[in-house]
């Protein structure tokens, strides 16, 4: 595990908000769990870590350098300023895919009919290599009620498209795996799969680190 220490590792976690009016906005249910469990344990292999935080549902150490952020353009403009620094980047946030066109200053009456138009947001994970190429980067996938072969072609199309180093995913339709559960089970995907079954997020945050610490240790 000597080949983190020291290393400045970057965190994403959390879901963001975006708003619609003064008062609502769209979100999810990401806790933070995950990206926090991975935050602990690097910092216990030695890494220096930095944590960008949006919506979550956990207290947070003050051992963390915390940058707290709503939107996800504010976590992408944060990322985006402060990745060319470290060596090491963990996308666990559960980003947006959309965001409101207009967003309107007051609270909307709740007696009047609504009709949102929404656009896709910036995929923060596809800008990183462009800024930083020696990162390595951690992409994570939730998906919802697919197959083994689905899941995995899924991760490997965010490495293609992004350059992903390694994907983490995992199906939240599953008993114990959804949003906000204190367990998970994952497939560790690059040109391997790793299978990790149903376990707590801090075991499964240590078998992800000792697969990234590995992977280092290659480069």
């Amino acid at each position: 595990m000597i080949f983190i220490r020291g290393k400045k590792v970057l965190i994403s976690l959390g879901g963001t908000f975006e708003p619609i009016d003064s008062v609502r906005g769209i979100t999810n249910r990401s806790s933070g769990k995950m990206g926090l469990a991975l935050a602990k344990q690097a910092y216990v292999l030695g890494a220096d870590v930095t944590l960008v935080v949006a919506k979550v549902s956990v207290k947070i150490s003050p051992l963390f350098n915390v940058i707290n952020v709503e939107t996800s353009k504010q976590m992408a403009d944060v990322i985006f300023d402060i990745v060319g620094d470290f060596d090491i980047f963990i996308s666990t946030a559960a980003v947006s895919d959309f965001e409101v066109v207009e967003r309107k200053n007051k609270k909307i009456d709740s007696e009047s009919s609504l009709a949102i138009s929404l656009k896709p947001t910036l995929k923060i994970i596809r800008q990183i290599k462009s800024i930083n190429p020696d990162i390595f980067m951690v992409g994570f996938k939730a998906e919802f009620n697919i197959t083994h072969d689905e899941i995995v072609y899924c991760a490997r199309k965010q490495i293609a498209d992004a350059g992903t180093d390694l994907v983490v995913a995992n199906d939240v339709s599953h008993d114990e795996c959804n949003f906000g559960s204190d367990k998970n089970e994952v497939l560790i995907i690059d040109e391997d799969v790793l299978s990790v079954p149903l376990a707590s997020k801090d075991e499964i945050a240590k078998t992800i680190m000792n697969v990234i610490c590995k992977k280092i240790s290659c480069r």
